[in-house]
């Protein structure tokens, strides 16, 4: 599968990982890591690794809470604050943030400034439609109800036991993420494990992920898991975990989080698009490949008019007729992600042409996408020519980014050599 590389890059905060409270699909990985903590010799580092999208990040975020909950509900307790209670009845005047963790200012991690006071419980959006059927599936033991008030420190920032490490801004008006997470970056991990807990608990780093470190960063992180200090916990989120370096791999416990099935890609999709059809989602889900991040990616940038335009014109560029294929040159313009779009798509075009000629069967969108991928399989005799038409394909892919090569130049290219094969 060619992955999106800009899949989720940025998400509002209204659906981030940190703010999204439910987690389908990885209820044995869930299991794993709870087994682990309770027999009270937790592994200090974690590899969450599985594609992108998937749920990595707010499985990490469901296991920091998680800790932190233990932590806050004794101090809760020294509180005489109920935690039972309705978000919409606790007080503000109840809970003040601002001085009880610490003794020592300077330790925090957080914007001194900032007034916990004035942030209610019921500020908190689940980003839920779909609640009760959610919450029905979702009984991970894991789970910590928004009302619990560690979900609004974590939302705001205002847990010092906690250092999130993903890539920054490049530029003072936060437009463009840099490619790399900075040595510079890492090496704070280690002052950050250094001091003492606020809360007496853990201290829990997460990096978003090891895909983005470079060679120095990768060295930094080794040096911190080889030396990690008692009730620390690093939570490493990662998309290829063949591209971790041995070392890495051998100092972490690797926990594998699967594709979501398609029961689990229905619920969710319609859980973030109110109102999207039936047909849009099995379109979807086909797509994505049990990732909610590439299947949300696909939705809000024209993919499925996409995948609609593309089977329009495939019968007529094998005919040798270009006359729909600026239609689709149009639809994909200079968007990045939207070329990435068209990649997957055509991937998968050839790999279902594959498929028919090696008779396995195949979960076809619509009855068009059948009909065309019959066709061209008839079309095309010899096998190891798609193959070769693939191959060639993901080389010139490749090449887009490191050449600046142009949209429609490889688009036409890619054509052509289907048009080739074309007997």
């Amino acid at each position: 599968m060619v992955s999106l590389s800009s899949t989720f890059d940025k998400v509002s905060d209204e659906r981030s990982p940190k703010n999204t409270f439910c987690l389908l699909g990885h209820k044995e990985a869930e299991e794993e890591f709870l087994h682990n903590f309770n027999s009270g010799h937790l592994h200090h580092a974690w590899l969450i690794s599985g594609p992108k999208g998937i749920g990595k990040a707010t499985f990490a975020y469901r296991v920091i809470r998680y800790i932190f909950s233990l932590s806050n509900s004794s101090l809760i307790k020294d509180l005489n604050i109920d935690l039972n209670l309705d978000a919409s009845n606790v007080k503000e005047e109840e809970i003040d943030f601002s001085d009880d963790y610490s003794s020592d200012t300077e330790e925090l991690d957080i914007d001194d400034t900032f007034d916990y006071q004035s942030v209610s419980s019921k500020s908190i959006n689940l980003g839920i439609q779909n609640k009760d059927i959610i919450d029905s599936i979702d009984d991970s033991p894991l789970k910590i109800s928004p009302s619990n008030p560690i979900c609004e420190r974590l939302i705001y920032g205002g847990i010092a036991d906690l250092k999130i490490i993903e890539r920054e801004y490049s530029d003072t008006n936060k437009t463009k993420l840099r490619t790399e997470i900075l040595v510079k970056q890492i090496r704070e991990l280690k002052e950050f494990f250094s001091k003492t807990s606020s809360e007496g608990g853990y201290r829990i780093a997460l990096i978003d992920s090891v895909d983005d470190l470079n060679t120095n960063s990768a060295n930094a992180l080794l040096k911190i898991l080889e030396e990690a200090p008692a009730k620390s916990l690093l939570l490493l989120i990662c998309n290829n975990y063949e591209n971790v370096i041995d070392t890495i791999k051998s100092r972490c416990r690797l926990l594998k989080l699967k594709p979501l099935n398609d029961e689990n890609m229905n619920i969710l999709l319609k859980d973030y698009i109110n109102g999207i059809q039936d047909e849009d989602v099995k379109t979807l889900t086909y797509l994505s490949d049990g990732s909610i991040g590439n299947a949300l990616e696909f939705y809000h940038n024209d993919g499925i008019n996409i995948l609609k335009s593309f089977y329009d014109i495939v019968p007529g560029v094998l005919s040798k007729d270009n006359k729909k294929l600026t239609d689709l040159i149009s639809l994909i313009g200079n968007s990045d992600i939207r070329f990435n779009i068209f990649k997957q798509i055509y991937i998968k075009f050839l790999d279902n042409i594959i498929k028919e000629k090696s008779n396995i069967k195949i979960s076809f969108t619509s009855s068009k996408e059948e009909n065309v991928i019959k066709l061209c399989s008839n079309a095309i005799l010899n096998t190891d020519k798609i193959f070769k038409i693939r191959e060639d394909a993901l080389s010139l892919f490749e090449l887009v980014s490191v050449l600046n090569l142009d949209y429609t130049a490889v688009i036409f290219s890619v054509f052509e050599r289907l048009k080739n094969a074309y007997r």
